[in-house]
């Protein structure tokens, strides 16, 4: 009886120690997919081709100021209706680690991940301004 509940318990153990190491493996896939899924960089790139075509209306072969600034202003919604869109992603984007990490867990609240989500957005545009303005 005792060999029988030693061999239970050892199996109990093996099988302990599975679950933690799928759950690691899990917890690792769950990282590399995230990274090539990053909104931010969703973001800059659609910010950037948003730029070049205002950059081509603007300083593009047409007269017709009138039509340039309906274009200009056709752009600019769009960047900032792309702009809310992934704000929103990207707030779900930190918050989700945020809440991985147990140093940061305790912190994800709602305004801390808005405020990061917006520094990461704002900060990289405001020092590429300043950049190009020197």
């Amino acid at each position: 009886m005792v060999d029988i509940v030693n061999e239970q318990w050892i199996q109990v153990q093996h099988l302990e120690q599975a679950l933690h190491v799928t759950k690691m493996r899990t917890l690792k896939a769950q990282r590399l997919t995230s990274r090539t899924r990053c909104t931010f960089l969703k973001f800059i790139n659609s910010l950037l081709d948003d730029l070049r075509a205002l950059d081509s209306y603007v300083f593009g072969e047409r007269t017709i100021v009138s039509s340039l600034i309906s274009q200009a202003m056709d752009q600019l919604k769009r960047c900032s209706s792309l702009t809310k869109k992934y704000h929103h992603q990207l707030q779900g984007f930190i918050k989700d680690l945020m809440e991985r990490n147990e140093l940061t867990a305790s912190l994800a609240n709602d305004e801390l991940v808005f405020f990061l989500a917006s520094a990461l957005i704002t900060f990289p545009l405001m020092s590429a301004w300043m950049l190009l303005s020197a």
